[in-house]
């Protein structure tokens, strides 16, 4: 039986960066996207589009780490967009947050 891992993807184009992920959202690949996001957001006028629609699971701390990175981004004023499937959504409706990973 095969496990399905998370997959990263980062690309940009001058200071607007894509992050696209799939797979498992699990510890690890929360810690390497959180890092991209991170990483990106660092950039003085950047803007960041996070595509994880093809995310087919997370958990509660993978939430609290969005919600934390997006936080990070909005701090530095950084525009940070979501791109996520309806049950990606959901788990975040569920925990009380949109896809801009702002509070509802």
């Amino acid at each position: 039986m095969s496990v399905a891992s998370f997959s990263l993807s980062v690309s940009s184009r001058g200071r607007d960066f894509s992050i696209g992920g799939s797979g498992i959202l699990d510890v690890v690949g929360i810690q390497a996207l959180r890092q991209a996001i991170e990483d990106s957001c660092a950039n003085e006028g950047a803007s960041v589009m996070l595509d994880l629609i093809g995310v087919t699971e997370l958990n509660p701390e993978a939430v609290a780490a969005l919600i934390e990175a997006g936080d990070f981004c909005r701090d530095k004023g950084i525009a940070m967009t979501l791109s996520a499937g309806p049950d990606f959504l959901r788990v975040l409706n569920d925990a009380g947050y949109n896809e801009e990973l702002l509070p509802l």
